[in-house]
């Protein structure tokens, strides 16, 4: 390797760190983390999960600590095998605040890698591959994402966005390592959010029909997508499994359904006022983004010179009008399949890898009229400042909504494990779809808690205990040390009186072993494959 190589290199590394840190520290200032009810219902799975790790063991399905304590499923129908880089950090530190802030800074590297990788087979241009980093990376709904809602299924599905766009660049350019790109993107997609996942892939399904229009689709890229799907299958086999496992043999509630659309101008007003608060009539990517959106839109429609940029700068376009509350919709559509999406804002991120791309195709196609270092400069310098004010002033708010959480190290576990959130999403209804423990009163004291068991102190004589059994979960259940028969896919039925000690138990199943085994060696395989198999290039 040439020195200059190995010193552009360095450099290369340097900045990524640099730009990971600017992206993650100001969420920490005051040696406190802001943290929203999404927040909570992530880091309490993924704590049981890392506590699971300890112990050598992998978490059973259903989750004992948190949501209540009424038993739910989110380690079954939540994916967690992406979050392991918040994970395997709270196995290794003591300190939870250290640990989430490695988890954070773990995910900005990952998101800049990826999004680099995507790049640097768009451009050959330095400058270009970095301003479409900064881009994608220190955009407002980036942040959002991360801080202010805390979404971090989404977000980790964000960070591999990229990589299903690569996919499916280099397959339309007839390149056989897009397959492997594709399989590996849309995979860990799947592995992160099952939302981000329907959205990518309705994304792939447009492209590929706008590919029939234009006669651009050919058989040899059918089976290219083919291909990789079949190699995605191991990937997420793991959380498709677990999933599949629960719905399949339960009946249980859906996340609520909605269509939330993005005011227009209030959305303007919070650019304006660089503003990311967890409100989806305000979601944005950004002043920055925003005009950098219209000038390329303007440009496509009224320059004639065709451009491969154009038709992805259409796209992030008609995406975005989407989200906006300036197209009237059906009263009943939130009602639908389609109400899954819950709020339009989340189609933000298909518009910034739309965005990211058409970018970096326009100023190479047009690196002889602008001064790309000079645009990478003023871009880096005005795009961290606003991230740093951003995520500054929305840390520092306090008691900006009902739901807030300012975690430490003295109060972690704690302010994770008390609130009740997300204790009704997953759960067992009956058939007026209403959750079977209903309005039911707790009828006990929780003694002790930990990833795989519950011990519970009843506090006077009932029937029915509100914690559920879904079928295709092994329970172990006793009272008072002796061992109970139980009835599965219902709430916990019993006999008890006050004083009565209950004790539940869960273990993870030998084919959640193997599927597990299987997903994380097919990661790793096909990681290994796209750094050697150049020669598909």
């Amino acid at each position: 390797m040439k020195r200059s190589n190995l010193i552009s290199k360095i450099m290369l590394a340097l900045f990524f760190l640099v730009l990971a840190f600017i992206s993650t520290y100001p969420a920490f200032i005051g040696h406190f983390f802001k943290l929203t009810m999404d927040g909570q219902i992530h880091l309490i799975r993924f704590e049981s999960v890392a506590d699971a790790i300890k112990n050598k063991e992998l978490p059973p399905i259903v989750n004992f600590m948190g949501y209540g304590n009424v038993g739910e499923v989110f380690n079954g129908m939540y994916p967690w095998l992406s979050g392991l880089i918040f994970i395997i950090p709270r196995v290794l530190l003591n300190s939870p605040m250290h640990a989430l802030f490695i988890g954070f800074y773990l995910l900005n590297i990952l998101t800049i890698l990826n999004t680099y990788l995507l790049v640097r087979k768009l451009s050959n241009n330095h400058y270009i591959r970095l301003i479409g980093v900064i881009l994608y990376q220190l955009n407002a709904y980036h942040l959002t994402l991360m801080y202010s809602r805390n979404a971090l299924g989404e977000a980790l599905a964000y960070a591999f966005l990229p990589l299903t766009m690569l996919g499916c660049y280099l397959i339309w350019n007839n390149k056989k390592l897009g397959i492997l790109y594709l399989a590996l993107g849309m995979g860990m997609i799947i592995n992160s959010h099952m939302i981000s996942s329907i959205l990518a892939f309705l994304l792939i399904i447009i492209a590929e029909i706008y590919r029939i229009f234009t006669r651009k689709l050919s058989l040899k890229e059918i089976g290219y997508f083919i291909s990789a799907g079949i190699i995605t299958i191991p990937i997420m086999i793991f959380t498709v499994a677990n999933i599949a496992n629960i719905t399949l043999k339960n009946r249980i509630a859906t996340t609520w359904r909605g269509l939330n659309s993005i005011d227009m101008w209030e959305s303007l007003k919070a650019m304006l006022q660089n503003d990311i608060a967890d409100k989806s009539i305000i979601f944005n990517i950004g002043i920055i983004c925003f005009v950098l959106l219209c000038i390329l839109l303007v440009i496509s429609i009224v320059s004639k010179a065709n451009g491969s940029w154009k038709k992805y700068i259409l796209g992030a376009g008609i995406i975005y009008i989407l989200t906006l509350n300036i197209i009237p919709l059906p009263a009943s559509l939130p009602q639908t399949p389609v109400g899954i999406i819950q709020f339009t804002g989340r189609l933000l991120s298909i518009v910034m890898i739309l965005l990211t791309v058409s970018c970096i195709l326009f100023l190479k196609e047009n690196s002889n009229r602008v001064n790309t270092k000079s645009s990478f400069i003023f871009l880096f310098m005005i795009m961290s400042l606003l991230t740093v004010g951003s995520v500054r002033t929305y840390h520092n708010t306090v008691n900006d909504d009902p739901i807030r959480h300012y975690i430490n190290n003295d109060n972690y576990v704690g302010e994770i494990s008390r609130p009740t959130e997300g204790d009704m999403d997953y759960a067992l209804i009956g058939k007026n779809k209403q959750a079977i423990i209903g309005k039911m009163s707790h009828r006990y004291n929780v003694s002790k808690v930990s990833y795989d068991s519950i011990i519970l102190r009843v506090d006077k004589k009932a029937n029915q205990i509100p914690f559920f059994l879904y079928k295709g979960i092994p329970y172990e259940v006793r009272v008072n040390d002796k061992n109970a028969k139980i009835k599965v896919g219902s709430i916990l039925k019993l006999k008890v009186k006050r004083g009565d000690i209950i004790q539940i138990n869960s273990k993870a199943t030998w084919w959640n072993y193997v599927t597990f085994i299987v997903s994380t060696i097919a990661i790793l395989i096909i990681s290994i494959s796209i750094v050697f198999c150049k020669g598909l290039e």
